[in-house]
């Protein structure tokens, strides 16, 4: 069973091998005696991690997986930022040349964000009318207007809208919706604060630190930084905002923040087991609860595998789920109804 999801990221391992080959080798000719002296060497080195890595990247991971060919721009920078940390300063001549090629990159972005900016809109306010769902109506139009959900893309902006944007907005639910939260009874607020807040002393001693010895790494960590720490407002704020919700017309929806979700029709639940804590790992089971930092409290069955999106849109396959809910018995009741609901008719049929 393992096997499968290898098989499905087999171009991305081999990529994340490739990548560690080239950065081993690359260090090991920049540690020569000679490195120094002979300037075709740090030529070699720019141009196997400035232009090798991004068209690795390109070949086994943007094609293989139809990410839009604006991650390859992200690529670069990050090619960019490793060929600083690699060099020393004084062979760093080739990589000055990059800011004109990062410059050009940015304003074509730019000018096709622009572009596309109005009719992005029209579409999201178009998806808008049909689902309060952030997520899925930006899916919907970059669907639109792309034709494809951009998923990746999706999720970084999801990320800067609920983490900066969504502090007025109200939760992403129906009226006729049956709504069950899972943060109000869980420690999951505790324990992102405190989280977060360790996250903020440790940025400021080791920028401390850092700085000392190289002002460029301390300025790359501390933005790393301080990227997770946005990841850690906006699932927070995501959480609050997207509960697990079963619709009038008998879908389930199991979202855990902007980084999980599932759909299916609330009649495909086959069980519901109260539980106190996670299940035995087995293939197919999908612990969601995880991502709560809470115990789980209730494990569904579904009827046959489905798969639900997981962080970046990578797919996972559901069997069973485990989740945490602040009302388990309530969703219990609901899933119940929708059973004998869709079983009322065929017995009836049946008598």
């Amino acid at each position: 069973m393992v096997v499968a999801p290898l098989t499905r990221y087999r171009f991305a391992l081999w990529f994340a091998l490739l990548l560690l080959a080239v950065v081993g080798v690359e260090f090991l000719v920049i540690q020569q005696p000679d490195f120094t002296f002979r300037p075709a060497l740090p030529a070699a080195v720019s141009f196997d991690v400035l232009v090798g890595l991004p068209v690795l990247f390109y070949f086994l991971v943007v094609r293989p997986y139809r990410l839009p060919v604006s991650t390859v721009v992200a690529a670069f920078t990050a090619a960019v930022a490793l060929a600083f940390w690699l060099l020393p300063p004084a062979q760093q001549t080739y990589l000055h040349w990059t800011k004109y090629g990062l410059v050009a990159a940015e304003a074509l972005t730019f000018t096709l964000a622009l572009l596309n900016l109005r009719r992005l809109r029209r579409a999201y306010r178009v998806a808008a009318e049909q689902t309060p769902d952030v997520v899925a109506n930006l899916q919907a139009a970059c669907q639109t207007v792309f034709g494809r959900p951009l998923t990746p893309l999706v999720s970084e902006i999801s990320l800067f809208y609920y983490a900066l944007l969504s502090w007025r907005a109200r939760p992403e639910i129906r009226p006729a919706d049956q709504v069950f939260t899972a943060y109000r009874d869980s420690a999951f607020t505790a324990y992102l604060a405190t989280v977060g807040l360790l996250s903020v002393v440790e940025i400021g001693v080791v920028h401390l630190l850092l700085v000392r010895w190289s002002p460029t790494v301390a300025l790359w960590v501390a933005a790393a930084h301080t990227y997770g720490l946005l990841l850690l407002l906006a699932h927070l704020r995501a959480v609050r905002l997207r509960p697990v919700r079963v619709t009038e017309t008998g879908e389930l929806v199991v979202r855990v923040g902007f980084l999980w979700e599932l759909r299916l029709p609330a009649a495909d639940i086959t069980a519901s087991l109260s539980i106190n804590d996670a299940p035995p790992a087995a293939p197919g089971l999908v612990n969601a609860a995880r991502l709560l930092l809470t115990p789980p409290n209730l494990l569904l069955t579904l009827r046959e595998p489905r798969m639900a999106r997981g962080p970046y849109g990578f797919p996972q396959r559901v069997q069973q789920l485990a989740l945490y809910l602040d009302d388990p018995k309530g969703l219990q009741l609901a899933l119940a109804q929708w059973a004998s609901a869709a079983s009322g008719p065929a017995s009836g049929n049946n008598a």
